[in-house]
């Protein structure tokens, strides 16, 4: 029997479409997949076949309805879905609205409050993609409106804005910048630098990997039942670790809400967090915004 992965993409996505309608919905049939994919009635009836015979058991027809259902007590994944593709599925109105979830008595979520311009944003990533420099006019929450002379090599999201990290010609460091923040920027073409200037492998902020040990805030005031945050974030031996790029760093804790304190001394239910290890931000650039550290200076033109 072919194995899944080497199937044409066009199956492949019909029958992973076929298993994700009967695992979060319960059933599926020919017409969510006429609909879905713009195909025939025939070629319905073919993936559903397929798809059965790839994975016996996890579905039947139930012939009052003409749908197929799941066989909850044997069914087994055929597909290997991560849980952030599956949310991310969950958003789409054309999901939501098949699993008869309506855009906004379905999955709902924050809306983004600030998005970059979409003509900056592709003139960036071609400055990335071919090490072009870019000439950049920049209004800092610090300094006001600027000119700029930036070479880029990584963009990053916080959960609020869009970031770009670049080399700073004229200052010789390396600096973040929000996208929405930029007012206008193009392509330097007469610009010629060394090549090794400004270049990611050279950005140690970027490159160095801190290791952050989350663990319930110890603050009883904030986390009454440790067990719970314990739960909530699936710990194990009652922390969780992760590893995250020291620019971010700080743009994350600052997310998450952890108090980065030494002396866990922030108040308040959306404490329910603790860096444990706390020096580990030492030398960290993007600490300053951690939260509990924003005194600390820092080099940052967002």
């Amino acid at each position: 029997m072919k194995n899944i992965n080497e199937l044409p993409k066009s199956i492949y996505d019909r029958l992973e479409y076929i298993e994700f309608m009967l695992r979060f919905r319960g059933w599926v049939s020919r017409a969510d997949l006429i609909e879905r994919f713009g195909i025939g009635e025939a070629a319905a009836t073919r993936d559903i076949r397929q798809y059965k015979e790839l994975a016996k058991g996890n579905l039947k027809l139930n012939q009052s309805t003409k749908k197929y259902e799941i066989v909850e007590n044997l069914f087994s994944p055929l597909f290997d879905l991560q849980i952030s593709s599956v949310m991310s599925k969950l958003r789409t109105s054309k999901i939501s609205d098949a699993l008869g979830m309506s855009e906004f008595d379905g999955i709902m979520c924050p809306p983004r409050l600030s998005l970059p311009n979409v003509d900056f944003l592709s003139t960036i990533t071609r400055a990335i993609s071919n090490n072009k420099t870019l000439s950049m006019v920049y209004r800092s929450i610090k300094n006001g409106r600027s000119e700029k002379t930036i070479r880029p090599h990584a963009i990053f999201d916080n959960g609020v804005h869009w970031y770009l990290r670049a080399f700073d010609i004229s200052k010789k460091e390396y600096r973040t910048y929000a996208l929405t923040r930029i007012v206008k920027v193009d392509i330097d073409n007469n610009l010629e630098i060394d090549i090794s200037m400004g270049g990611v492998n050279n950005d140690h902020q970027w490159n160095r990997m801190v290791t952050l040990e989350l663990v319930p805030h110890p603050n009883a005031t904030n986390v009454k039942y440790p067990k719970t945050v314990e739960h909530d974030f699936n710990m194990e031996e009652g922390s969780l670790i992760i590893s995250v790029r020291a620019t971010v760093a700080g743009y994350w804790l600052h997310h998450w809400s952890v108090d980065c304190t030494e002396d866990h001394s922030l108040q308040g239910y959306d404490y329910q967090l603790w860096l444990k290890n706390y020096p580990t931000l030492y030398d960290v650039e993007s600490k300053c915004i951690a939260p509990g550290l924003s005194d600390y200076p820092f080099k940052e033109n967002s």
